[in-house]
């Protein structure tokens, strides 16, 4: 649903210690590049030791931002993954709206989450104003939606 593939640009929002990480790096390998955000720092840094065990260093940036900023650059990113996190967003309109300058033309934002957090994470895609492309459920108590912005 990411559409990855070599040479494409993603930012794994929330990354935690990278377990998806490393599996996004190795997606767009070779020639692509995964930016790795998170608001805690100790968890960059067990982020770090995986994607060097892992040996995709040179595909990975990770970076600590804010709470309320999704730190990435406008125009670059073909996708951009919030998986498990939407819901500790504190104005989650506000993030999202901050974050789709950051897509590439026809990138992908995609939110990944538990169903109970389903509602609030479409409507605020929506007033963020992003559009609802694609949507699964997959995986049972879990959606992965994905959104475009339209012109």
């Amino acid at each position: 649903m990411l559409r990855l593939q070599p040479g494409r640009v993603v930012a794994d929002v929330g990354a935690g210690s990278g377990l998806l990480t490393v599996h996004l790096a190795r997606a767009v390998s070779p020639g692509g590049r995964v930016v790795a955000t998170d608001i805690d720092g100790a968890a960059l840094s067990s982020l770090g030791a995986r994607v060097a065990a892992a040996g995709l260093e040179p595909l990975v940036e990770s970076r600590q931002v804010k709470p309320t900023d999704p730190g990435l650059e406008p125009g670059r990113y073909d996708a951009i993954l919030l998986a498990q996190v939407d819901q500790y967003l504190e104005d989650r309109v506000a993030w999202l709206a901050a974050a789709r300058p950051a897509l590439a033309r026809g990138g992908r934002l995609v939110i990944a989450n538990r169903l109970h957090h389903r509602s609030a994470a479409l409507a605020a895609a929506q007033a963020a104003g992003l559009t609802l492309v694609e949507e699964s459920r997959d995986i049972p108590g879990q959606f992965v939606a994905v959104f475009e912005v339209k012109p």
